[in-house]
């Protein structure tokens, strides 16, 4: 894809001066893109992360003229050929940037029909395995370019909606997961009580919710219910959050954090909450692990339960994070 308005800026430098280009303006440049990745990410399901650096690739295709118009063409094709792509496109990111991965793909298929047959055939056979292998280099700063000048300005707002989407969708699975629980427990108790006693007369040692009295204690109760499964499912977060500190006078963004723990431990990433501040530099973060990746902790943090890590010549420390109401009096951080 070629960027004729902003090579313009780049070339004529006292437009660049005077002409602003704004968020609005920058969104309508990239509509196709932003539709393609609203495909990917809302009726595909697919990982914002992955999604993100997918369309970099694409752009990259284009970009090295290995297949011109290929977002425009492929927001015209059904959605399980689109996923499909995506799905190749994944490999071509792992090859790219996991050595081990690579010679591991390599050694075992080489066969690019096999792995990558949509690409080979949308290149017309120049984009190859043995191709991503040779140039790895330079393929890797070009779609890391394409992450930060135009991928992040173009998707952060879907971003930022589907993360949001996909933590209310947690907390209502989890929200879900707590009450079945209870369900069971409360069922457990009452098969426990003695077959040969009145069930209505029996105290069961669960405390089950005082029968209804009026729309007041309705109400009451269902505020009670509504404060523990919130309480459960904080609790059932907590357990896989990660919390991170950072070196102040070395400012860090959200997305390099994203994009430094993406790479090095995969798709474990759920959800990132930063230190809200005004003007300041964030100091701190939370990293909450995807469900299902929860017994990464241990690897991130370390058996120590702290560990040290370099962002871009940036130190952060990672510790197991604790939420402050459930320490002793005398503790004032989280440790």
């Amino acid at each position: 894809m070629a960027f004729p308005l902003f090579s313009a800026f780049m070339e004529n430098p006292s437009s660049s001066a005077t002409a602003v280009v704004t968020r609005e303006q920058f969104h309508t440049f990239h509509k196709i893109d932003r539709t393609l990745f609203t495909r990917l990410v809302y009726p595909l399901s697919r990982d914002v992360d992955q999604s993100f650096l997918a369309m970099g690739f694409l752009m990259m295709l284009e970009q090295s003229g290995y297949a011109p118009d290929l977002i425009a063409s492929l927001c015209s094709l059904p959605d399980i050929v689109v996923d499909a792509v995506a799905n190749e496109v994944s490999v071509c990111i792992n090859l790219l940037f996991n050595h081990h991965y690579a010679s591991t793909v390599l050694a075992a298929n080489n066969d690019d029909n096999t792995i990558i047959p949509l690409l080979l055939r949308i290149t017309k056979g120049r984009f190859t395995l043995t191709l991503i292998n040779a140039s790895r280099e330079t393929f890797c700063t070009l779609l890391t370019n394409n992450w930060n000048d135009f991928c992040i300005r173009a998707f952060e707002d879907i971003c930022e909606k589907v993360r949001k989407y996909n933590r209310e969708k947690l907390l209502a699975s989890e929200r879900e997961k707590y009450l079945e629980e209870l369900r069971n427990l409360r069922l457990g108790c009452l098969q426990q009580v003695s077959p040969n006693r009145n069930v209505q007369n029996v105290a069961v040692a669960y405390p089950l919710p005082p029968p209804p009295v009026g729309e007041e204690a309705n109400k009451a109760a269902a505020v009670r219910m509504l404060a523990e499964e919130e309480r459960a499912a904080k609790a059932a977060a907590d357990d896989r959050t990660i919390f991170l500190t950072f070196s102040k006078g070395y400012p860090i963004s959200e997305e390099e954090v994203r994009v430094y723990f993406t790479k090095r431990f995969g798709d474990v990433i759920g959800a990132i909450e930063m230190q809200q501040v005004e003007g300041e530099q964030p100091l701190f973060a939370k990293l909450v692990l995807k469900p299902s990746c929860a017994l990464m902790m241990e690897e991130i943090v370390s058996a120590r339960f702290k560990n040290k890590f370099t962002i871009n010549g940036k130190h952060v420390w990672a510790r197991k994070y604790v939420r402050k109401n459930i320490l002793s009096a005398s503790t004032s951080t989280h440790v």
